[in-house]
């Protein structure tokens, strides 16, 4: 019966509506009440603040929301295995977009000759979208480049990287030759949005700086980023993975500032909940060889 309870609760979580609930369950609104308050008096604890016509989640309820998800999601993929019987396995893999576009198709050409007949689904979006989704058990595990902080998740670094400041070669910023950080702030910058990993690294070095950035440009693309930088319209600040290409052949030229430490981590996460399987283990094993650069990595 609780699991039943468990499973209104989520519903009631995701619309945020008792109404709604019933209406996606097929469940008159009083049962749905009456399943949230059975849970609130079995384990003692007030799951929403009901202010006005709306609910909120209290963090009890916010901690309650995280593994009724696990298991619900547990027990799905459980009936569903059972039911589909030679069904074909899949793993669901998010990445940053650094991450990404660097480390993934050699790692998935690599897992996919291991294991033929494992389908894997992956996700590349910004750091903290993947983070909730693992937080969800919407994906089994995720490799981002941002330190996500959730008590709920195994934080496990897998590879270091390093940003770069990038701009044209012939950008009059280079006559300064080494520049300090104070100086960034004088400079039309061309950075990734908020939200994604190598702009929570870069506000958090500026942070440590006392050095407040105000970016001419925000963009989620890092091409749009390096199209602008190499036309000269800004500095950019990138993983120097993906502008080593245009280092190399001169469309770009680096940027040296001093006195700051532009190194950070890859971290792999997953929800503490989450027991991986051997392929989910070895999906991990070889995105930090492709990182170590034990697999041919991405053009």
């Amino acid at each position: 019966m609780t699991f039943r309870y468990l499973r209104i609760f989520e519903a009631v979580c995701r619309h945020m509506s008792i109404t709604r609930a019933a209406q996606e369950l097929y469940l008159s609104q009083p049962s749905v009440s009456l399943a949230v308050a059975e849970l609130e008096k079995k384990y003692d604890l007030r799951l929403f603040d009901r202010i006005g016509r709306k609910l909120y989640l209290t963090p009890a309820g916010e901690e309650l929301l995280g593994y009724a998800r696990s298991l619900i999601s547990q027990i799905d993929d459980m009936e569903q295995h059972l039911r589909s019987g030679a069904r074909k396995s899949v793993l669901r893999v998010g990445t940053s977009m650094t991450v990404g576009s660097c480390l993934l198709p050699a790692c998935a050409e690599q897992f996919a000759g291991d294991y033929p007949d494992i389908l894997v689904e992956v996700l590349v979006e910004r750091t903290s979208l993947i983070e909730q989704k693992v937080l969800n058990n919407e994906l089994d595990i995720g490799f981002v480049e941002g330190l996500p902080k959730a008590p709920q998740l195994v934080i496990i670094p897998f590879a270091e990287d390093e940003l770069t400041v990038v701009c044209a070669p012939d950008s009059p910023f280079l006559r300064r030759g080494t520049i300090s950080c104070a100086d960034l702030a004088s400079i039309p910058l061309l950075l990734r949005e908020k939200g994604s990993g190598t702009r929570a690294v870069v506000d958090n070095l500026m942070d440590m700086h006392s050095v407040t950035l105000k970016p001419l440009w925000e963009s989620i693309s890092t091409l749009a980023l390096i199209g602008g930088a190499k036309r000269g319209l800004g500095a950019a600040i990138l993983p120097l993975r993906i502008v080593q290409k245009y280092l190399d052949c001169g469309e770009l030229a680096v940027l040296p500032v001093r006195d700051i430490q532009w190194k950070r981590q890859f971290f792999r996460i997953q929800h503490r909940n989450k027991i991986l399987d051997e392929p989910a283990e070895r999906w991990a094993e070889l995105m930090a060889a492709s990182a170590a650069g034990g697999l041919d990595e991405a053009e």
